[in-house]
């Protein structure tokens, strides 16, 4: 999902950016700290989800979800609890009340994939059809790589190389996780410091590993693990 951030404190705008980061399933497009500068952001920008504090100078959150006229999903970031009703009556996803901690911020952001997929009857197949025709490039073997990323299987990190193990080929180009995970579709997730799946791929699961293609056993980091079920159980649903 693509979303932006309104809130008129720089604080709680970096730790809605940090979080962004910590969580595969959400592209960042910027933030604001003005206000009117957000509104017109969101017609340009034209986000999935906005991220938005309710008291603020000038204009209020209340006032901006109001003014949206395109589909977009709200979840409202706020230290003012008691707005929390006239914002459920805005139909918005959820109310994060500051301070929140991360795993608050998963469940808010899984609750609006929820909402996205559910609003959308032909989700599962447009994906698909679009993720078929999705390729990532890369150098390897002083070669320019192009490669479907339907015939990735999984990603492993080794020291400053990547290994992208496919159905039929090993890659080993010079790239950090980082850098690969800004290249790969919702589809792919961030199961440990060193692995990243396709969801696609994965025959089973359990609360310590995932079995992927050919019976290749990988590991989930105890501090990825509620984010992956969060990702599995919104699949699910699909």
């Amino acid at each position: 999902m693509n979303c932006i951030a309104i809130d008129d404190e720089p604080l709680a705008l970096k730790l809605l950016e940090r979080y962004c980061n910590q969580a595969t399933n959400i592209q960042l497009l910027g933030t604001f700290a003005d206000p009117l500068e957000g509104i017109l952001n969101i017609r340009k920008m034209q986000p999935d989800l906005i991220f938005l504090d309710i008291r603020m100078p000038d204009i209020s959150g209340i006032d901006i979800v109001q003014s949206i006229k395109q589909k977009t999903f709200v979840i409202f970031t706020t230290a003012h609890k008691e707005y929390a009703v006239e914002g459920f009556e805005l139909d918005v996803v959820d109310y994060l009340l500051k301070p929140f901690s991360f795993d608050r911020f998963l469940k808010a952001c899984t609750k609006a994939e929820q909402r996205m997929l559910s609003t959308s009857p032909n989700y599962k197949t447009v994906a698909r059809q679009q993720t078929e025709d999705v390729t990532i490039s890369f150098k390897y073997n002083y070669q320019n790589i192009r490669l479907s990323i339907q015939s990735i299987l999984y990603i492993e990190a080794f020291d400053n190389y990547i290994k992208i193990a496919t159905t039929d080929k090993i890659y080993m180009p010079i790239m950090t996780m980082k850098n690969i995970q800004k290249l790969l579709p919702a589809e792919f997730i961030r199961i440990h410091k060193s692995f990243i799946v396709s969801t696609d791929k994965i025959k089973s699961f359990n609360y310590e590993h995932v079995i992927i293609s050919e019976k290749k056993k990988i590991p989930i980091g105890r501090s990825y693990r509620k984010e992956f079920q969060s990702k599995m159980n919104v699949l699910k649903e699909k």
